[in-house]
């Protein structure tokens, strides 16, 4: 599954948009109300929060396995890295998923990650920069906590959707897709990992590529 376009929307339009062209030295331009960054294969949109309150979201990059002691040392120069108590610092080792990672925030709140996932074989020749963002290859998706289960197996049917298959489905976490995009779907409320964030429904717009096939997802 690979996610071609995710538009979310923010009140801090203008921190983002330096944000994400200074500090990550992403490609990134103004657009009417919104901005539109290249994450590799993805496009990102923000826009301008409709509705009251302070919309904000889980995301991650991925980035080339034989890169990510770089792409961390790299980060670590420009952002304020998470601690991960369960790692006893600010890297995770997901062993069953054959992948590590890191987490920041950006000025709006955003959890972002950058992933290797060394089951990908994805290498790079090049020191790592951020032009080497392969893609968005994760995006939280948060559902009601009463409809939760109706909602995960409309939207696994909807789109002909799996299961990822390192990660059985626990009760209030499913990863739905593959190393290359993945929904990570929890019910309201959940927190985070790497944060004490809670998850909240946020409008969310997702265009994907699944059997050769482009969908749309619009949350909610």
């Amino acid at each position: 599954m690979l996610i071609k376009e995710l538009r979310l929307q923010s009140t801090n339009i203008l921190s983002l948009f330096s944000f994400y062209r200074d500090v990550l030295e992403m490609p990134a331009f103004r657009s009417g109300k919104g901005i539109t960054i290249t994450a590799g294969e993805t496009k990102l949109f923000f826009e301008e929060a409709t509705a009251g309150g302070n919309p904000f979201y889980h995301f991650a990059f991925n980035i080339p396995s034989n890169r990510f002691e770089e792409a961390y040392k790299w980060a670590k120069q420009k952002v304020d890295l998470l601690w991960l108590d369960d790692y006893d610092g600010d890297i995770a080792d997901f062993v069953n998923w054959h992948a590590k990672s890191f987490y920041f925030k950006d000025p709006a709140g955003n959890i972002l990650e950058m992933i290797a996932r060394f089951d990908l074989n994805d290498t790079a020749e090049e020191d790592f920069s951020s032009m080497q963002i392969r893609n968005v290859s994760e995006i939280g998706i948060v559902f009601s906590v009463e409809t939760f289960d109706n909602d995960v197996n409309g939207l696994m049917k909807e789109f002909s959707l799996n299961y990822f298959d390192k990660q059985p489905p626990l009760q209030h976490f499913r990863a739905i897709g593959n190393d290359e995009g993945l929904f990570i779907v929890v019910p309201e409320n959940r927190l985070w990992f790497a944060t004490k964030n809670q998850a909240k429904i946020c409008h969310t717009e997702i265009a994907f590529i699944n059997n050769n096939k482009l969908h749309k997802f619009i949350l909610p």
